[in-house]
């Protein structure tokens, strides 16, 4: 009975970790800024941008941040610029701010970084396994 009651436990704390997001680490940018996904990132991980009103124009459209490997060029779908960008692997954890150029208008957004895991750990690490005798 005590390995179900376990079992139950953990497959709801699995499931509880999937749905919220890591404590402490908000969304990134604004309604009308940079929008990434995720908006929280691991360094040496692959974040793609959105940028409302940065659809194709008559010049490069790009967004650049400290965090990221390079600029990232946006190319247009509807009416926002698309990009993906790679986080630099020795970041740091932190808030990192984004600008996207767009025909002469910068857009700003930020992005989180986190070098924690985002998920505690499931068992106590004090937790000791009782000892087995066998043949008593």
């Amino acid at each position: 009975m005590r390995l179900l009651s376990l079992s139950a436990m953990g497959t709801a704390l699995i499931g509880a970790g999937l749905v919220a997001p890591a404590v402490g680490e908000a969304t990134a940018g604004g309604a009308n800024g940079v929008k990434t996904t995720p908006s929280v990132a691991r360094p040496g991980q692959r974040v793609d941008l959105t940028v409302p009103g940065c659809s194709v124009g008559r010049t490069r459209h790009w967004a650049a941040s400290k965090a990221f490997v390079n600029d990232v060029t946006l190319g247009g779908k509807a009416d926002s610029g698309h990009g993906t960008a790679t986080v630099k692997r020795d970041m740091a954890s932190g808030t990192y701010d984004i600008v996207a150029h767009c025909d002469g208008r910068k857009i700003s957004g930020r992005l989180k970084i986190s070098t924690k895991r985002s998920w505690p750990s499931l068992v106590p690490t004090g937790l000791n396994r009782p000892e087995v005798t066998l043949g008593k």
